[in-house]
């Protein structure tokens, strides 16, 4: 029986760059990734698409699905959703409304910021969390890569997550709303989300708590950074577009403490995943007391520190910080956007119950599980446990896990290998065949 792929996944692995180094093997939060035969391997039900692994590569062997740039052309009407962190990445004496106006000669029609949707989605979150005093900490659901991590290594933490969709959905809607009164047949209207993140295109392909995405489609944010930037040097005299920008903590959202800084409950901010795998297992041990909310990013300093945002991380938060606070000092006269579209957009912010999908089965039969997590523990006494990831597995635990489920071998392990050799129960030659199965791919199955 074919093992059911819960998830899509814009990360992959180009196995002719990849050397088999381990360096993503190391820095996986869920273990998801192996070397095998020379190359890394991701195991699909494992991987959340956080990122990690793409940072670390020397060679440059992970790559980013996306979407083609031209697919906008498919739609009469072409917006771009973006986030405040992609104005946050050009450089301060670069106009918004040149950028704006760089992006509509690219051939968007429409520009619109997704920040400003956060006051429905703040409002969205503060009633769900006084609608929901018995669950606690209450997690959002604003980092896909978080909703994941928990889904798959946390699932008895699932219904911890907010079940309020994020600002880039209610902005999305918004948009389709807002044209299809104008008359544009919503099939007509391609919106597509500017994303400074892998888990983010992951989110659109596969949506968690919702069966399908407002968005059209996703466009990484370094490639168009780069565009509009080369529009910009050769014309910018001449941009310029009408532009909105949202309120000053808004344009903070994204940023760790963007959310906690809008909340009225004791609420606590952690980026990074292994940090945040931290604080997980401590509210699976029940540890946290008097917290009420959890405002997780997976990337530090959050979307300003993600891996498409590309850029000086501080450089691109002290620029949304300076905007934010230039904001702050305008008339706070403005209506948004979306003030007359609250109560509709209101009724749509809702998630479905998210879905605890856990990485790790032994087997279907709960017997068996049994017996295999005997056998694993078994295992596990006889590897050395010092996890130095010869083996191509990132820990001696995930090679026991391996081995139980048939997808590895013992004699992976260099330090067993070398047991035999040394009480003749294998030759010097076929220990060196062991090392080149995992190394480099010249022995096969």
């Amino acid at each position: 029986m074919t093992e059911e792929n819960y998830f899509h996944h814009a990360l992959y692995v180009d196995t002719v760059q990849c050397n088999g180094c381990v360096h993503c093997v190391r820095v996986c939060p869920t273990e998801a990734i192996r070397v095998k035969k020379g190359f890394a391997v991701i195991d699909a039900n494992k991987c959340v698409d956080c990122g990690n692994c793409y940072r670390v590569c020397p060679v440059k062997a992970i790559k980013v699905e996306q979407d083609d740039l031209t697919a906008i052309f498919n739609y009469p009407v072409r917006v771009a959703l973006i986030p405040s962190v992609f104005i946050g990445r050009f450089a301060q004496d670069i106009k918004t409304e040149t950028i704006y106006g760089a992006l509509l000669k690219l051939g968007f029609t429409y520009v619109f910021e997704v920040e400003h949707g956060v006051s429905t989605v703040a409002e969205g979150i503060r009633s769900y969390i006084a609608a929901n005093p018995q669950v606690r900490p209450l997690i959002s659901s604003y980092c896909p890569a978080v909703v994941r991590l928990i889904q798959v290594r946390y699932p008895s933490l699932a219904d911890h997550i907010i079940r309020v969709k994020p600002p880039v959905d209610v902005s999305a809607i918004y948009c389709r709303k807002f044209f299809e009164d104008q008359g544009c047949d919503p099939e007509q209207t391609g919106i597509f989300y500017i994303t400074p993140c892998a888990a983010k295109i992951a989110a659109f392909k596969s949506p968690v708590g919702e069966s399908k995405s407002p968005l059209s489609g996703v466009i990484n944010l370094d490639f168009l950074y780069n565009k509009v930037l080369a529009i910009i040097y050769q014309d910018r005299k001449n941009l310029t577009a009408e532009f909105q920008s949202p309120p000053a903590s808004a344009i903070k959202w994204s940023l760790t403490r963007g959310e906690v800084s809008c909340s009225t409950v004791r609420a606590l901010a952690v980026d990074g995943m292994h940090e945040i795998s931290d604080i997980l297992e401590k509210i699976e041990e029940g540890q946290i007391k008097g917290i009420d909310f959890l405002e997780m990013k997976a990337c530090q300093e959050g979307c300003a520190g993600g891996i498409l945002t590309a850029g000086n991380t501080f450089l691109t938060v002290a620029n949304m910080e300076r905007r934010a606070s230039m904001k702050s000092h305008t008339c706070s006269c403005e209506v948004s956007p979306l003030h007359y579209y609250q109560s509709f957009l209101s009724g749509l912010i809702s998630l479905s119950p998210v879905e605890p999908r856990s990485g790790l089965k032994l087997d279907q039969d709960v017997e068996k599980a049994m017996a295999k997590l005997e056998s694993l523990r078994k295992i596990e006494l006889l590897l050395p446990g010092i996890d130095c990831s010869a083996c191509g597995a990132p820990t001696c635990h995930a090679l026991a896990e391996d081995l139980v489920q048939d997808k590895g071998n013992i004699s992976q392990c260099p330090y067993m290998d070398l047991l035999s050799l040394n009480r003749g129960q294998i030759s010097g030659a076929e220990a060196l065949d062991h090392a080149e199965n995992v190394w480099t791919g010249r022995i096969k199955d």
